[in-house]
């Protein structure tokens, strides 16, 4: 696949295969990609969290809820790693 960067995005990416942070300019670009789908993967979660917050679907807790609740949690994954 041919890339057209812009100047500066160019200089961008010689500049981090010249400092000897990627071996070639795919390798920067491949990372520049994967930041993306991360990117784009964090927003879907972040649309997600707002529309339950929306609909009110969301537990509220307090120091001592919370302590309980990972308690419970704790057991949880102690008894499925002994079956």
């Amino acid at each position: 696949m041919s890339q057209s960067l812009s100047p500066e995005n160019e200089a961008y990416v010689d500049g981090q295969v010249a400092g000897g942070l990627f071996a070639s300019r795919d390798e920067v670009i491949d990372a520049g990609v994967a930041l993306l789908r991360k990117r784009e993967a964090l927003v879907q979660r972040l649309q997600e969290s707002r529309r339950q917050l929306d609909n009110g679907e969301f537990v509220d807790f307090d120091d001592d809820s919370l302590s309980a609740h990972f308690e419970k949690l704790k057991a949880k994954a102690a008894a499925r790693s002994q079956s």
